[in-house]
């Protein structure tokens, strides 16, 4: 880290503005070395954010400097501490401080700037830490407590305190700021050497770690400002019962379904890996099939019921989402989840499984589910648009796309829009592109919701306030409209 200073900045300026530097970025220090061409400043305490037991400023002196004038020039500032001249070099050692204090040093300032060899006004300072306080974070505590908390999520950064994710809020932990040295003890408690090390040299990492009889950490690591933070989501050992997941029964009914795509959408912390986990389960129970789950990392883990699962990841089974899936179809499966539709070539082979006979579910990162098809068709040249449109026009089962809200009385429920394939109607209107068209089928189809409808399901039954209701819709008036039982000029036409 380097440190700028002013003409005005005296050398207490650098230090407290670069102590306050490293705290943000990388957490507390216990020793700390700034260095300029013609001075160092080296400070140690247990907390450095609390008081300075050790401050040695060291600088080249002026030929004139002798220990007899920095001597007196230490004492007539009525502070304290010592100095001493070796070669041409004075080291001022300052007496232990509070933060509070650090105003009451300035004639030491002065002192400096009239002995040292070059001022030290402008000057540019590299900052080191060379220790760090250990706080000693224990990831296994955390998770115990993002447990007892109801937490999805929790956040760990250099220089910052842990964060939880509760009914989608960040809340901060009355914890300790978290050091680089933390964060390095953390990495090495999730995921060991390799994984630190893929973070280095790879700037991202991605891995699963269990807790027993806690939970799956989905965990995702990253560099911010130079230091290491992770951003880390609870699964549960067992996915959801498909009956707790507030989800009407149709969507369920897909599970029987022995051919053909089915799409989980929503923005990044919706539900979609557990709405997926809940199917895929399901299926575990009642159907004697293989399922091959693709995913980068694994995160909800199963155990073979009925069924048998070969779970694959993305990096350590498989080089990539396309390979695993078109090699998928040479390993006898009936049903294949996909992690995530992320590119061309997945998508394309995600929709010639499901041609060729198997039941293909997976995710994309769309806000509703008619978009969902014109965000699959837009992967593709415009030459392939019309072909493309066709394979999913007939081997689409269904779209879900899911919005979390906050439940009266604590916790989270999905809002749903339902989106159902395999009508002759809905195929005409995939084919012409007609996304108005689709738009009024599910208004009017019994199966299908809207966004708007399933809020308005969820308010009459008092499981969410009129607001967070809302908060799912298109627009108010949507809702409005919905609650007072008129449909939309292109339901009314579908209905003629």
């Amino acid at each position: 880290m380097f440190i700028g200073s002013q003409s005005t900045s005296t050398i207490l300026d650098v230090f407290r503005i670069g102590l306050h530097e490293v705290v943000r970025q990388c957490g507390t220090p216990s020793e700390v070395r700034f260095r300029t061409d013609h001075a160092t400043i080296h400070a140690k305490a247990p907390d450095l954010t609390r008081r300075v037991d050790l401050m040695q400023i060291t600088f080249d002196a002026k030929p004139e400097a002798t220990p007899d004038a920095l001597t007196n020039a230490l004492k007539a500032t009525q502070i304290g501490g010592r100095v001493r001249l070796e070669d041409g070099r004075c080291v001022l050692t300052v007496p232990p401080f509070e933060w509070r204090q650090l105003a009451q040093l300035l004639p030491l300032d002065r002192l400096v700037e009239t002995y040292v060899a070059q001022t030290l006004r402008s000057q540019t300072w590299s900052l080191e830490v060379l220790q760090y306080m250990s706080s000693s974070f224990n990831i296994n505590k955390l998770i115990e407590l993002m447990k007892q908390r109801k937490a999805s999520d929790l956040h760990l950064r250099a220089g910052n305190r842990p964060f939880i994710r509760v009914d989608n809020d960040l809340v901060p932990l009355d914890m300790p700021l978290i050091s680089s040295e933390d964060m390095r003890e953390i990495m090495l408690q999730l995921g060991g050497e390799d994984e630190l090390n893929m973070l280095e040299t790879e700037r991202e990492s991605s891995f699963q770690y269990h807790a027993a009889g806690t939970g799956y950490l989905r965990c995702s690591g990253y560099i911010k400002g130079g230091a290491t933070a992770l951003a880390i989501r609870l699964i549960p050992e067992q996915p959801l019962p498909f009956e707790k997941l507030n989800i009407p029964e149709v969507v369920r009914n897909i599970c029987y379904k022995h051919r053909g795509l089915f799409l989980v959408c929503g923005v990044t912390g919706s539900g979609k890996s557990t709405t997926l986990a809940a199917m895929i389960d399901y299926i575990n129970q009642i159907r004697k099939v293989h399922i091959i789950t693709i995913e980068d990392p694994v995160e909800y883990v199963y155990t073979d019921k009925l069924s048998i699962i070969s779970q694959r990841q993305v990096g350590r089974d498989t080089l990539s989402f396309g390979n695993a899936l078109r090699g998928s179809l040479r390993e006898d499966p009936d049903v294949i989840l996909v992690g995530e539709m992320r590119d061309m070539d997945t998508i394309r082979a995600g929709l010639s499984a499901a041609e060729t006979g198997h039941l293909v579910f997976s995710t994309l990162h769309t806000t509703t589910a008619v978009d969902t098809i014109n965000r699959m068709v837009s992967y593709f040249p415009q030459a392939e648009r019309d072909l493309i449109r066709q394979e999913i026009a007939f081997t689409l089962q269904g779209v879900v796309c899911q919005r979390l809200l906050k439940r009266i009385g604590g916790g989270r429920i999905p809002c749903v829009e339902i989106f159902l394939g395999g009508r002759p109607i809905v195929r005409d209107a995939i084919l012409e592109g007609d996304l108005d068209k689709l738009h009024g089928i599910i208004e009017v189809d019994g199966d299908m919701r809207s966004f708007d409808q399933y809020s308005v399901e969820l308010f009459q039954k008092g499981l969410v306030t009129k607001e967070e209701a809302i908060s799912a819709c298109a627009n108010e008036e949507g809702f409005e409209r919905i609650i007072s039982g008129i449909k939309s000029s292109e339901g009314r036409k579908i209905l003629k």
